[in-house]
């Protein structure tokens, strides 16, 4: 079985010099387009997008605020506003909720955003 070929991005779409990078996530254009999409507010469709990155393309990943804290300059009130935006829009769910434990949740990438209307 041979490799495939890496591609490196163009140079307007990486840091890299030689456009090559250790990690990117996929975003197809009709989720970007969808009505649930088109609704999140910026800090949830941010958080969403470091979300994916977070996850490695697994679709259930563990983030703790902490790491969503160094993403993003937010407070907790605002990072679990930002986590019920995105359950709400059907694109994520919360697997298991550890609050209690003080471990960080379980979260799952949803399908619920297709019908979303």
């Amino acid at each position: 079985m041979s490799r495939r070929k890496k591609t490196p991005f163009a140079p307007w779409e990486s840091n890299k010099s030689d456009g090559f990078e250790n990690r990117y996530i996929r975003c197809a254009d009709t989720q970007l387009m969808s009505a649930a999409m088109k609704r999140l507010g910026d800090k949830a469709f941010r958080l969403y997008i470091y979300m994916r990155m977070e996850s490695g393309g697994k679709r259930e990943f563990r983030l703790p605020y902490a790491r969503i804290r160094q993403l993003m300059p937010i407070t907790d009130p605002t990072i679990k506003a930002a986590i019920t935006e995105l359950k709400q829009a059907g694109l994520i769910d919360v697997v298991e909720s550890n609050a209690n434990l003080r471990q960080p949740n379980l979260y799952a990438f949803s399908t619920r955003w297709r019908t979303m209307a």
